[in-house]
């Protein structure tokens, strides 16, 4: 490989360190690991390590490998700076060397997500992306999601049931009561983050490359909000790989689908078997419900009043009138504690565990590009202490 004090001066050609960068950034667009690009290079991993860190030059053979292999041409790995030329045709076009949120790699997947590309999130969002994919990658870690997300199922409110009656199963937890969710979803690859957010309370993408999601969170909202929002856009994933598998436009009836979704975070969050047996033991009959007992079990699944107080009218627990009553009175006390919940929040979580996971791994490897992850991840106030 040439050095870069053996190139000739020539215009518009950057420095080594920076067409190393271009050359990861690429590779992590295409959701390559740095042993499969290696490999489908025909070369060993540590000389293209080299390469990505800046320490030489591509040969110019080399350098046609990648750019076949990474669906750019040679010009932009040397000249990212450089505009595409006009005369490239568009199976030729260059990826642009930042993982954006284009449809094409990840997609969103619901309305909010989609028109918070458009929004002050869109740059937070894409360097968060970014960085959780370079850390995957450092730490050579799958990113496949250890679930199936492309799953055949009915919209039908019974339907929405028996998903998350499956998805439960699929996680390893049946009826059992969880009282923190976030855990599993990161324990099975998927990956979610917490950030301050200002488009929305939650955005979802789906990753169709490798079968895995990108989750994000307002860590302006209570973590019950939180816990049900992180439920309710697994509902919305599941929703769009089943559009997009029977060819149905996305984001159709959209009042439709964040009902499903809405339902589908219900069941799983509140089992019907956990609720009744829960109920039961209190002995307590549907037109009996106060407050204050509501509260007291509530905690127990980790959910916001209001939505526990809407699974008991769901599955006949409690009175209409009753229900009314109480919902009532929480809506009051809502609007008197800018949201908070009644009775306290009781739930600790530990956000951001999986992404903190890997920046301590990739730091304690003395990675170069970890420190300036770490860096960017405390601009962005995403914190990932234990």
């Amino acid at each position: 490989m040439k050095k870069r004090a053996d190139l000739p001066e020539e215009p518009g050609i950057t420095d080594s360190v920076t067409v190393g960068g271009t050359i990861r950034e690429l590779r992590r667009r295409a959701h390559l690991s740095q042993g499969e690009l290696a490999r489908r290079l025909g070369m060993r991993q540590g000389p293209l390590c080299n390469l990505e860190q800046g320490k030489h030059f591509p040969s110019a053979q080399v350098l046609l490998r990648l750019a076949a292999i990474l669906n750019t041409t040679t010009d932009r790995i040397l000249r990212p700076e450089r505009p595409p030329d006009s005369d490239v045709t568009p199976s030729r076009q260059p990826a642009p060397c930042v993982t954006s949120l284009d449809p094409s790699e990840l997609a969103p997947t619901s309305p909010a997500a989609r028109s918070s590309i458009a929004s002050p999130d869109s740059a937070a969002v894409a360097s968060a992306t970014r960085d959780y994919l370079a850390l995957e990658d450092i730490c050579r870690v799958p990113r496949q999601a250890r679930i199936p997300l492309q799953i055949a199922f009915s919209t039908a409110p019974s339907g929405m049931a028996r998903l998350a009656a499956q998805f439960r199963t699929l996680f390893g937890i049946g009826d059992a009561v969880v009282f923190d969710p976030l855990e599993l979803f990161e324990n099975h690859g998927l990956r979610v983050v917490f950030m301050p957010l200002t488009s929305a309370p939650r955005l979802s993408f789906y990753d169709a490359p490798n079968g895995n999601v990108f989750i994000f969170i307002n860590t302006g909202i209570n973590p019950e909000k939180q816990m049900f929002g992180l439920a309710c856009e697994l509902g919305r994933i599941l929703l769009y790989t089943r559009a997009a598998f029977l060819k149905e436009p996305p984001f159709g009836r959209t009042a439709s689908v964040d009902k499903s979704a809405r339902h589908f975070a219900a069941c799983f969050l509140m089992p019907e078997n956990a609720v009744r047996t829960s109920v039961a033991q209190t002995g307590i009959r549907p037109d009996e419900w106060d407050l204050d007992l509501l509260l007291r079990l509530k905690h127990r699944f980790g959910v916001s009043a209001e939505a526990f107080n809407y699974r008991l009218l769901e599955l006949d627990l409690i009175t209409p009138r009753l229900q009314d009553e109480l919902r009532a009175s929480i809506k009051s006390h809502y609007d008197a504690h800018a949201f908070a919940e009644p009775g306290q929040s009781r739930r600790i979580l530990s956000p951001n565990g999986r992404l903190g996971d890997l920046l301590h791994t990739a730091l304690l490897r003395n990675e170069r590009e970890a420190r300036e992850i770490s860096a960017r991840l405390k601009k962005l106030a995403i914190h990932v202490e234990r």
